[in-house]
């Protein structure tokens, strides 16, 4: 009964916002289809492989349909607490045999875990047209059997993959900059958003020029920095370079075992006292917002 009602409460949200998601995600690889034939690619190595060429181009291709559908729905997300008080939806919704955090766990897993998967799964779908039209751009026709497609598509699964258990704990780390941001909107209205960011950026500064403490951005740091971490490179091999292959058709060779080992040194930071404490703060703030539905009703 209740993963009924639960699955009922998530197709709302995609009957609702299914379109809007679909244009997000959709646009910046359609636009840079339309681009290419037009448009010039510089490489910096002239003799780049044509299989580093088109893993390059799948690559960013579904990192940027992320990182766009990422931005609109961080964007959405804190005003999703009032939705139904605002048009006048909760009455119905409410008449359902679900409770309030039944209500608000379905949108915010709807709005976060769902849609990054979705946008990581459109975005890798576009990336293998990208990858096919980069090449063609760049070494011609003919150069498309020279692309080691095989080993193209088991370090694209192995990346998506890696993707999408760091979406799971990309969201997790990020929960509770979610919920009080979410919790403020439902409290203060408009002025919830606002309210926090200028309480951050005032409360940080005065700690940080009068006291010396930095404790505010050194929080916000590392919340942040075992966000990225555990979507990709928990090791940061990648961004230092360090024990990685010399060269990048060695290292497509050898990513489906670097993408599991990299899953599992980011499950390993989740032991962090950072992680930990993050999820309180979000399931305090979750609890201040089920009170709000609950007094809104």
């Amino acid at each position: 009964m209740f993963s009924t009602r639960f699955m009922t409460l998530m197709q709302r949200e995609w009957m609702q916002h299914h379109r809007g998601w679909l244009i997000v995600m959709l646009t910046l690889p359609l636009i840079a289809l339309l681009v290419i034939p037009f448009g010039q690619i510089q490489l910096d190595d002239a003799h780049m492989p044509p299989t580093v060429l088109a893993a390059a181009a799948l690559g960013m291709t579904t990192i940027a349909a992320f990182a766009l559908t990422f931005l609109v729905t961080s964007f959405q997300l804190p005003g999703l607490a009032r939705r139904d008080s605002q048009d006048r939806t909760i009455e119905f919704w409410l008449s359902l045999p679900g409770s309030h955090s039944e209500s608000i766990l379905a949108t915010l897993l709807m709005h976060t875990v769902f849609v990054f998967l979705l946008s990581l799964a459109i975005g890798a779908a576009m990336g293998v047209l990208m990858a096919a039209a980069a090449v063609i751009k760049v070494m011609g026709v003919g150069a498309l059997t020279e692309v080691s497609w095989w080993a193209l598509a088991v370090a694209g699964a192995a990346g998506l993959a890696r993707l999408a258990v760091g979406t799971l704990l990309f969201t997790l780390w990020l929960a509770p900059l979610f919920m009080i941001l979410m919790a403020a909107s439902a409290w203060l209205k408009r002025w919830g958003t606002p309210a926090v960011i200028a309480a951050v950026v005032v409360g940080g500064n005065v700690l940080d020029k009068l006291y010396g403490n930095t404790v505010v951005w050194d929080l916000l740091h590392a919340q942040f920095d075992g966000a990225s971490r555990a979507m990709m490179d928990a090791k940061n091999q990648m961004r230092d370079g360090s024990q990685l292959p010399d060269t990048m058709p060695q290292f497509i060779s050898h990513f489906a075992g670097w993408a599991l080992r990299d899953v599992g040194a980011a499950l390993m930071q989740t032991a962090s006292l950072q992680f930990v404490g993050g999820l309180v703060v979000a399931s305090a703030c979750f609890g201040l917002v089920v009170l709000y539905r609950r007094r809104s009703h």
